[in-house]
């Protein structure tokens, strides 16, 4: 299960959601990849969010001389480790391309 919520940092590890997530139990752990946005009043925060995952996904793409869509491929197949680098370069991938998709997230059952 894969949800995009807009939210605020409070500060003290504090993160305000501006909703509740679906399908999700209180006190149920969860994986949480948080992509800091500067929202201008020409950017929506969903434009914000593509762009400034785009820009991260440029950085990984400059420190390793690889474009992301090939990096994917190779991640996927097994041929590129584990390492915490390549996780967060695969997450942020696909979160864009569910963000950028017409295909919405899969809810709880999905």
């Amino acid at each position: 299960m894969s949800e995009v919520i807009n939210a605020i940092y409070e500060g003290n590890g504090l993160v305000r959601l501006e909703k509740e997530p679906q399908g999700v139990k209180p006190h149920e752990r969860l994986a949480i990849l948080i992509v800091p946005i500067r929202v201008s009043k020409e950017l929506s925060p969903e434009k914000a969010g593509a762009s400034s995952l785009r820009q991260q996904l440029q950085g990984f793409e400059e420190r390793y001389s690889l474009e992301t869509p090939e990096f994917y491929a190779r991640f996927i197949k097994g041929e590129m480790g584990d390492s915490r680098d390549f996780i967060v370069w695969a997450g942020l991938h696909e979160l864009l391309q569910r963000m950028t998709s017409k295909t919405p997230f899969p809810t709880a059952g999905d």
